[in-house]
């Protein structure tokens, strides 16, 4: 199907990391993430549930102290959002520490960066948008 996907559809779509409790991630170290959608110019169709034009969603399970890394997107604006654990954003010059119900907003070429901390894991949806040129800031 093109539209619509279970998970027994969609194998091999995990990126980077993972832990051996998911067959099919690689087992680097514990934690994963799943790319539910996004164009496939970035994550290529063997990692993407759904290929779409501009729209990107993927879902992070990060055990505590893993850490995405400082960085920034020149065309693209994203989201955070916590479902479960802590976390502590960083978007620019503000920093706090987060809990469930809690979000961010990344604006393009925006420095940001997104750490799993405390005892449980960091379970967060990332959602992101590809910018027009005309639309970047």
């Amino acid at each position: 199907m093109k539209y619509i996907r279970t998970p027994e559809d969609s194998k091999g779509t995990f990126t980077g990391f993972g832990d051996d409790t998911v067959p099919g991630i690689a087992h680097e170290e514990a934690g994963y993430s799943v790319i539910i959608a996004g164009p496939d110019e970035l994550y290529g169709q063997e990692l993407n549930q759904l290929s779409t034009n501009r729209l990107m969603i993927g879902i992070h399970t990060w055990p505590p102290g893993k850490t995405h890394g400082s960085h920034h997107h020149p065309k693209w604006e994203q989201c955070y959002y916590v479902f479960a654990g802590k976390a502590e954003i960083t978007v620019g010059d503000e920093k706090k520490i987060v809990g469930p119900g809690s979000s961010a907003y990344m604006p393009a070429k925006v420095e940001h960066d997104i750490t799993a901390i405390g005892d449980e894991p960091l379970v967060a949806a990332v959602i992101g948008c590809v910018l027009d040129d005309n639309e970047v800031s």
